[in-house]
């Protein structure tokens, strides 16, 4: 039976002279603003966080990575209720985007994959997740990965027998040379953001080189006199905890040890007056205590605890010249990660704050993993039992994903998980070194060293100032995504800049054929959805001016990516990294792109013992290209009696799109050009009919090529034809690489959709089948994305080993229905000998 105990105990120490209260003070209205403004950020500002599981954590050219995203609520970390919309990206060391993934997520995630390409250049990418609702925070927090991918050249040469070394290449991370890189930097961190004269605090200190590397060294903090005040020393990531007491008209520096007297730095001035703010944990208890040397003291004053945006905490110090006050915590009821303290004065003003880091095993979850045997053949059957529980042994359910790797697929540089993501390194801007290692075990050490942690880092979601200087909740630049949306903004077809309303319409050509009409606002803005669908499908848009002669419109889409994307994060905590691939881990990828060639030759680019030399394509020549054939394969083509090309008349610059037909051999009748005797042409533009006032108002240097249709050949367009066929042709309009047809008034184009994943290979070695005969070298035996973990019913999962004996590694990952991250990996063994 758990103990019971009061949430928040109060006490009087009188041996501190704390002063104590249990009667409820009545609210300022200041205070009421803080707690409102709070309430309202929680409530209607949530934020979201994503993560990624990965199968491994380092690839070949050729490998797939798998992947499950997830996404949840920033607060509760419970299935959001705000995006269902997340964007994956595979990033390289230059920030070049060469991989997108839209996928939509269900409940708590979706399932992805990218493909590596063969010619994949060799060196450290970024995996990043995130929705467009984050792009709202002024520094939003993405899921990034660090993942080394090296290249694997197959050669003719080599299909034949296995090399003993396929690559002798590593992965660098450089951190680039500046001047003074090396020099060692000291700084502390004052408790609360402050220090007092004459009164003890404690500093957060770091000690790191020029790369942002944690040193660990040994110092001595003196005054300006030389008198030594205290010793300090930093230990794991250069993080440690020195006390102070500031004495008047002192100024204190900080020496490490074997290092020159002139090489000192100084400490954060103190302040005659102000407040401490100072947490502790005892082990049973979290003690919070406040000070301060003001006359008035702590009269009115508000400590405030919060985790995520949810209050735990809310005191008012009653008692006119309380100079002190102590608060106990008991964490037993508390969810685990960053809280936020933070001091109030009577008047509202934040004047101290403190991070601290909750832990409670009481609100953990536990995975069991059971195997049916330790140790296996190949290709052999393995069996699991999973279970989910929570402290007390109930039955919970939840989400997860499940990799088995070889143990040589993952990286302990990569040690971070889940819980850290979420708990730790998202809640204080990914700034963490190793936020894993701050996970792995429960020593006093390890509980040290992360309150350090907490004092050195500053980051907030928020800073209070601007919360409570807020009048009304934020507009959002970026709304929740629920589902594909296709907006844009319809605009004058020859000035963009010029806009108003017209009417928007939107015909998706799917398996479902979808129509949707709509005003635009008085900016042009138009937006249709939310859709769900796969790949990519057709759809034509098209625009309306309003009024008797309304004016020709362009319409111009939204990128259907967010733009203008931030450079992933730079690594700090981490010395220059040559990751050297594992030779096992190598020596079997090379295997399988021999196998893959061997039974499926299309998969794998075999590449000649040559050295192959080239020029350099002129962009401007393969223009040219495309455009002949494209010209020769338009809807006019093969059947116009003439074609003219802009660039043969000269002075096309001042001619309009009608004195292209002026200046060739074709004269005009009635006013109007009819290229047949009778009635006056048909205009087409870009394929599109057009009237003879739109035509006349285009200018020449917008026409790439014009077709004239006469005689019989015109009859393919019926009595509309009976005057022939005059067919424009725009260079707007021509089709190059993914651009689309753009006419006045009307785009054809392609809506990209969600991803489409392929299904993981998983092999029945029980059953004899003609595929089997292929060699399994794979490092990824199992992937499973969507495991849906229940009460009841029995949560079992099966796969098969390969060809490849040695050590592998199950890892599962995932989130309980209420919010609590868990991640577990057990190892079992493959014995050919078996």
């Amino acid at each position: 039976m758990k103990k019971l105990r009061p949430f928040l105990f109060l006490a009087c120490l009188c041996m501190m002279g704390l002063i104590s209260f249990d009667t409820p003070v009545q609210e300022s209205v200041q205070i009421k603003n803080i707690l409102g403004k709070l309430l309202l950020y929680s409530k209607n500002e949530r934020p979201e966080k994503t993560y990624l599981q990965t199968d491994k954590d380092f690839y070949t050219n050729g490998e797939t990575i798998w992947f499950k995203t997830y996404l949840v609520d920033g607060i509760d970390h419970r299935a959001s209720d705000k995006s269902k919309v997340v964007y994956v990206e595979l990033i390289d060391s230059q920030g070049n985007v060469l991989e997108r993934r839209k996928q939509y997520v269900g409940n708590l995630g979706a399932e992805g994959e990218i493909q590596l390409d063969q010619k994949l250049e060799q060196g450290e990418y970024t995996l990043r997740a995130y929705t467009k609702y984050m792009l709202n925070e002024e520094e939003p927090v993405f899921f990034e990965k660090k993942i080394p991918i090296w290249m694997q050249q197959m050669t003719k040469g080599d299909v034949a027998g296995i090399p003993q070394n396929s690559t002798n290449a590593r992965v660098t991370d450089v951190v680039d040379e500046k001047e003074g890189v090396s020099k060692t930097k000291v700084r502390f961190f004052p408790e609360g953001g402050q220090l007092v004269t004459g009164m003890s605090s404690k500093l957060g200190l770091e000690v790191i080189d020029g790369q942002g590397n944690g040193l660990a060294l040994q110092g001595t903090i003196v005054d300006q006199d030389g008198n030594v005040a205290a010793n300090f020393n930093s230990g794991e990531f250069g993080l440690g905890v020195v006390n102070l007491k500031p004495l008047p008209g002192k100024t204190y520096y900080a020496r490490l040890n074997g290092e020159s007297n002139g090489n000192e730095f100084e400490l954060p001035r103190s302040m005659e007056e102000g407040y401490l703010l100072n947490v502790t944990d005892r082990g049973e208890y979290i003690l919070v205590q406040l000070a301060t040397n003001l006359s008035d003291g702590l009269q009115g004053a508000l400590l405030l605890g919060h985790l995520r945006g949810e209050v735990f905490l809310k005191q008012v110090v009653n008692g006119y010249g309380t100079k002190e006050h102590a608060v106990k915590i008991y964490p037993d009821q508390l969810k685990e990660g960053v809280a936020q303290f933070t001091l109030f004065t009577a008047k509202g003003e934040p004047v101290s704050e403190r991070l601290f880091f909750v832990e409670n095993p009481d609100q953990r979850a536990s995975l069991s993993m059971d195997t049916d045997r330790k140790s296996y053949g190949t290709r052999d059957r393995v069996q699991v039992d999973l279970a989910l529980a929570d402290s007390e042994g109930n039955a919970l359910e939840g989400e997860f994903s499940m990799s088995v790797v070889s143990n040589n697929a993952l990286s302990s540089e990569y040690s971070g998980d889940i819980r850290s993501w979420l708990l730790l390194d998202s809640d204080v801007g990914a700034t963490v070194p190793d936020a894993g290692y701050f996970f792995r075990d429960a020593s006093q050490d390890r509980k040290q060293l992360l309150d350090a942690l907490m004092l050195t880092h500053g980051w907030r979601r928020f800073t209070w100032p601007e919360l409570l200087n807020q009048k009304t909740s934020k507009k959002l630049r970026f709304p929740p995504e629920k589902g594909i949306t296709i907006s844009g903004r319809t605009v004058n077809y020859y000035n963009n800049n010029k806009f108003g309303r017209s009417l928007a319409s939107l015909t998706l050509m799917g398996e479902d054929l979808v129509y949707d009409k709509d005003s635009t606002d008085n900016n042009g803005r138009f937006s249709f959805g939310n859709f769900y669908f796969q790949d990519s499908v057709d759809a034509i848009l098209q625009a309306e001016g309003f009024g008797k002669r309304p004016k020709a419109l362009d319409i111009l889409l939204d990128a259907p990516y967010p733009e203008n994307m931030p450079a992933p994060r730079k690594i700090q905590y981490r010395e220059t990294r040559h990751v050297e691939p594992n030779n096992d881990y190598m020596a079997n990828a090379y295997r399988q792109k021999v196998a893959d060639f061997t039974f499926d030759p299309d998969k794998v680019t075999l590449l000649d013992e040559a050295t192959v030399t080239g020029v350099k394509t002129n962009p401007r020549d393969v223009r040219n290209r495309i455009l002949t054939e494209q010209m020769d394969a338009e809807m006019t083509t093969g059947l116009f009696s003439d074609r003219i090309h802009a660039d043969s008349i000269q002075g096309t610059q001042t001619l309009s799109a009608m004195d292209l037909l002026r200046y060739s051999r074709y004269s005009f009748k009635r006013g109007i050009t009819s290229v047949n005797a009778g009635t006056g042409a048909l205009y087409l533009v870009d394929g599109v009919v057009a009237g003879p006032d739109f035509v006349s108002s285009m200018r020449a240097n917008e026409i790439q090529f014009v077709d004239i249709v006469t005689g019989p050949d015109a009859t393919l367009w019926g009595s509309r034809g009976a005057g022939g066929v005059i067919a424009f042709y725009t260079k707007k309009g021509i089709y190059l690489g993914d651009e689309t047809k753009d006419v006045p008034g009307i785009i054809n184009t392609k809506i990209v959709g969600f991803n489409k994943v392929r299904e993981f290979y998983t092999p029945n070695y029980s059953v004899d089948r003609k595929e089997h005969e292929k060699p399994d070298y794979r490092s990824t035996l199992f992937w499973e994305p969507n495991i849906m973990l229940k009460k009841e019913g029995d949560n079992k999962l099966e796969f098969f080993t390969g060809d490849s004996p040695g050590k592998y590694l199950i890892k599962m990952e995932g989130l309980t229905n209420d919010g609590i991250p868990v991640s577990h990996t057990v190892e079992i063994e493959v014995d050919s000998s078996n």
